[in-house]
């Protein structure tokens, strides 16, 4: 593997001669962050580890608590965790496997064992990680799709309600798009789908939004953060960006025909008495006045 690939490893263990066993096992394969109490070892945590190696005892604490605690986290329940002792009891290993532990291993380590257990878990992850991710996307555009989008509007409906900030949220309706398939077929209107994906992430690109396609040319931008005001700005940008990239197309000779959306917008700052869905209804609301309008890069509301 070269560096970039290297699995990263978070090694939680205590003994100065267990730690020095692993670096000289795993060290030129994985990028390894040794932990020498449960303590440290919350502070190292992060989401784009590929394992973790834990040893049942620690100065601060009992290894299978840190377990517990790890997989009723729901960032952390896919992480695989292999667990190291010295104890053969079968008390303590019914345990680690009872509370999520992906394996068990015994020291002193048995070099051939313990690599090919961490390449294999690795790997498991990986490609675990590969399709949860592909089942967030849209297979035709590249973003988000309708199950990435209520995730995701869920996680910061719940953030901005802690925090107390606006929610803005802006739905995209292509403007006569079966009028499109007709006229040019459905690949042409496939076209016309991906280049509003690549328009709207443009448009929508600030850190943290997120565009993603509910379905047909249902399209819906999220920006965590933005009042309403903010929202319609950069609904209005979308016109412009829409512009810019069906020149690109004409300059370039490929054939996409023109076409111009309709986009309802909302915001809101949420409280414990209201959800999501209002703030869905009332965007739809707009999205609805701005086709009654005639579309035509219709935003609504005007302000």
């Amino acid at each position: 593997m070269s560096n970039e690939e290297q699995p990263v490893v978070l090694v939680v263990e205590d003994n100065p001669t267990g730690i020095a066993s692993l670096v000289g096992i795993l060290g030129s394969a994985c990028e390894l962050v040794v932990a020498k109490t449960l303590t440290e070892a919350e502070r190292c945590l992060s989401p784009d580890m590929d394992l973790v190696l834990l040893d049942l005892y620690l100065p601060d604490g009992n290894g299978i608590e840190f377990l517990k605690r790890l997989k009723s986290d729901p960032s952390y329940q896919e992480l695989p965790v292999i667990c190291m002792s010295a104890s053969d009891q079968s008390s303590d290993i019914e345990e680690a496997f009872r509370e999520g532990a992906i394996d068990y291993v015994l020291k002193p380590f048995n070099k051939i064992i313990l690599s090919a257990k961490v390449s294999t878990f690795v790997d498991f992850k990986r490609k675990t990680d590969l399709l949860a991710a592909q089942a967030l996307r849209d297979t035709l555009t590249g973003i988000g799709n309708r199950r990435m989008f209520e995730q995701q509007l869920d996680l910061e409906w719940r953030r901005a309600l802690r925090q107390e900030l606006s929610l803005g949220l802006a739905l995209v309706d292509m403007d006569h798009f079966k009028g499109i398939n007709d006229q040019y077929g459905h690949a042409q209107g496939d076209v016309c789908l991906q280049l509003l994906a690549t328009s709207m992430e443009k448009a929508f690109g600030r850190a943290g939004d997120l565009v993603a396609r509910l379905g047909g040319d249902e399209f819906v931008a999220m920006l965590p953060g933005a009042t309403l005001n903010n929202t319609v700005r950069a609904a209005r940008r979308l016109e412009e960006v829409l512009e810019t990239e069906h020149e690109k197309c004409r300059r370039s000779g490929q054939s996409c025909p023109d076409f111009s959306v309709s986009v309802g917008c909302f915001a809101v700052v949420p409280h414990k008495a209201t959800n999501s869905s209002e703030l869905m209804e009332a965007a739809d609301q707009h999205l609805y006045e701005a086709k009654r309008e005639g579309g035509r890069s219709c935003v609504r509301p005007a302000i």
